[in-house]
């Protein structure tokens, strides 16, 4: 009954111990189809690059559509955040027209899962697109 018990007391010490989530890294997602993929069209994708020290990220972002007609280059400090238990909540300023969003960061399997909750604030002119990639999973890219 003791070694149970101690085995149980040691599987949740290890629990309760566990290293919080690394959100730094540099994250990609192509936003390409196979056949522009195929075709090797320019552009087309997102990316994150984040740096986190204790429950704080900054970084910065970017994105363009294919064939690099429209992009959004939001530059060093465009992403501040905290991280609250495993998820990342970050608000996101777009380099294009100044819009302003929140999302969340999750580490899934090695990759980072972003959605965008809500535009805090809108871009200026309105109706021009903030290029802000609203939801999808990125890969870390190997250093």
């Amino acid at each position: 009954m003791r070694s149970a018990i101690a085995t149980t007391l040691l599987v949740f010490s290890g629990w309760a111990c566990a290293a919080p989530p690394e959100f730094s890294g540099d994250w990609v997602m192509d936003l390409r189809t196979p056949a522009e993929r195929a075709s090797q069209l320019e552009c087309g994708g997102a990316r994150f690059q984040l740096s986190q020290s204790g429950s704080r990220i900054v970084g910065s972002h970017d994105m363009a559509t294919v064939g690099c007609g429209r992009l959004n280059e939001g530059g060093a400090g465009s992403v501040r955040g905290v991280m609250v238990k495993d998820v990342a909540v970050l608000v996101v300023t777009s380099g294009r027209n100044g819009a302003v969003v929140i999302g969340t960061a999750q580490l899934r399997a090695g990759a980072l899962h972003w959605e965008t909750l809500e535009e805090i604030r809108p871009g200026e002119p309105q109706g021009d697109a903030p290029l802000i990639l609203g939801r999808g999973v990125l890969q870390r890219v190997p250093r």
